[in-house]
């Protein structure tokens, strides 16, 4: 990747330009992003409704379906008393019993098809390829062989030989990945039972076929700490630099980049992670890592951009009122921001309502 120097054109800016008005869009982008992910399940439960697009319901329901089917499969193969009637059909089931909505599993598969949409963007937008600086993240041989190679794998898990993307059950959080776990049991268990199974043993093997099934799942297997592995390898030979942030960004490489981002700010990957699904809460997030502001600018443009689903307001005219307002934060300020996202949400949302701004 080249990289532009960004520099906004003066007097052109509409929007209020301040270190107060970056950070309160942030807080709200972050808001928005809670609510939409608390209400994912009821909403891809529903016919086509504005604010999800057709492309990302699509992409989201299959990536939705396959972790049922891929639930249900190590399911059957855990119980014998579970393997009962035909396999793949229990989506339906799971979505008209309400039991989307009761799970993180929609609010996940939604995350990780805009992130694929993010990535393809991100790479259009570059347009040059990796560049030599993202290059350095697929060393052939050297000290970060394995850990880029195990990124790599990582990566090919969770994409199809179609370009389409795929969501590993290693890759759903384990609270969510038990809750689906323990919902497709009880689909198959109320097959079972309506079939004239015993209850008592049955309820037993599902207990026993869930447990044997989630402890088959190697969560050392995933993206995350595939990348952290490699991201704090980075950084303990001092490599972390400015430039890998901006070739990795540039490449697509979404998860390696929350993974290097998560090491500068000291932060857990999955807050970095969401902080890349906005404009304003990448500004600060970057801010918090100190990076040189033509760097910062050419990123927060390159987002934006990928970001843009073609309505709405100008991106280039967003990013450059967040560009302005990146210099005038303080990088302590930012960072004591970001990492209020390790906070208790109850304990954060009071803090700022007591500060006189909604978080």
């Amino acid at each position: 990747m080249r990289i532009v120097m960004y520099v906004p054109p003066s007097g052109s800016l509409e929007s209020p330009v301040s270190a107060e008005a970056l950070l309160t869009a942030a807080h709200d982008a972050a808001t928005l992003l809670g609510d939409r992910s608390a209400t994912a399940g009821i909403a891809l439960a529903r016919p086509p409704a504005y604010g999800i697009d057709d492309e990302m319901r699509a992409r989201a329901g299959l990536l939705i379906a396959e972790a049922i089917g891929s639930a249900e499969i190590a399911l059957r193969a855990a119980e014998t008393a579970l393997d009962k009637g035909a396999p793949g059909e229990l989506g339906d089931r799971f979505v008209l019993a309400g039991l989307l909505a009761r799970s993180g599993l929609a609010a996940t598969a939604l995350l990780r098809a805009e992130e694929h949409r993010l990535a393809a963007a991100l790479v259009r937008v570059a347009g040059e390829g990796e560049g030599p600086a993202a290059q350095r993240l697929d060393p052939i041989g050297g000290d970060f062989a394995a850990e880029s190679f195990a990124v790599r794998a990582a990566e090919a898990a969770r994409t199809e030989r179609t370009g389409d993307p795929l969501l590993p059950l290693h890759d759903i959080v384990a609270e969510d990945r038990h809750a689906l776990f323990w919902q497709v049991a009880a689909c198959l268990a109320d097959r079972a039972l309506a079939a004239g199974a015993p209850e008592e043993a049955l309820h037993r093997a599902a207990a026993a076929a869930v447990a044997r099934a989630l402890a088959a799942i190697d969560d050392g297997e995933g993206i995350a700490p595939a990348a952290m592995r490699l991201a704090y390898r980075l950084d303990g030979a001092q490599q972390l630099d400015d430039h890998l942030l901006a070739g990795t960004l540039a490449a697509g490489r979404i998860a390696s980049l929350a993974a290097m981002l998560a090491i500068r700010a000291a932060i857990p990957f999955d807050d970095a992670r969401a902080m890349l699904t906005d404009p304003a809460r990448f500004a600060v997030l970057l801010r918090a890592c100190d990076v040189e502001r033509g760097i910062a600018a050419a990123m927060i443009l390159a987002l934006a951009l990928g970001l843009d689903r073609g309505f709405g307001p100008d991106p280039a005219e967003g990013a450059a009122v967040l560009i302005e307002a990146y210099s005038l934060l303080p990088v302590d300020r930012a960072r004591a921001d970001v990492r209020r996202a390790r906070l208790d949400p109850h304990y954060r949302d009071a803090l700022a309502a007591l500060a006189g701004r909604a978080c």
